[in-house]
């Protein structure tokens, strides 16, 4: 159970570094664009490197019970 648990959350975690990637790339292409388009893509880069970090501590925390 926890070998399949780890392999989605591996897998989760390079679909959401990806995300995150790809809206940086967007950030810096638009930062001298709108404020509202600036201030929502800030949020969720934000929102993207959070979930990247409690995906990374629950693989930690399934390696070390294995």
């Amino acid at each position: 159970m926890n070998g399949d648990n780890l392999m989605r959350l591996e897998a989760d975690l390079i679909k959401y570094k990806e995300k995150l990637s790809q809206m940086q790339k967007d950030w810096a292409a638009t930062r001298a664009g709108s404020c509202y388009g600036d201030e929502y893509l800030e949020v969720q880069i934000k929102v993207y490197q959070s979930m990247i970090m409690e995906v990374q501590k629950e693989i930690a925390s399934l390696k070390k019970i294995k």
